[in-house]
């Protein structure tokens, strides 16, 4: 009689254990946030006026880096839109890495976004839309 209690009394302590994990696991589900932001950079520097400071900026969007759309926005200091371009990130490649297999590619343009406005990269997309 005593061994069946014990065999109930841990069957249901099992049964009842692995109820609570699925319910935690679904409650995590639901958690989750997706978002095909991968890389972005910004600085603060005159664009629209000599006189006034914008914030310029670079989003990289999409679900992997050598298949997504790099974005450049200009807000100037009123929050105003004052720039916006897309274009492929492909296009961020320097001419040696267009032919570098896919792992190269993605540390050169992680690098080109990372050093954005410190760099001439920053002269040949935005300097010449202003």
């Amino acid at each position: 009689m005593n061994f069946k209690i014990i065999l109930i009394a841990l069957t249901t302590l099992f049964i009842s254990c692995s109820n609570d994990k699925k319910s935690t696991e679904t409650q995590k589900q639901f958690a989750k946030i997706k978002s095909d932001l991968l890389l972005s950079n910004s600085t603060t520097k005159p664009f629209s006026s000599p006189t006034n400071n914008d914030t310029l900026t670079v989003l990289i969007n999409g679900k992997s880096l050598l298949n997504s759309t790099t974005t450049f926005k200009v807000v100037d200091s009123n929050g105003e839109e004052v720039f916006c371009d897309t274009i492929s990130t492909i296009q961020l490649l320097s001419p040696d890495y267009r032919t570098a297999n896919s792992a190269l590619k993605d540390v050169q343009i992680r690098e080109t976004v990372a050093n954005f406005f410190t760099t001439a990269t920053y002269n040949k997309y935005f300097k010449n839309k202003s």
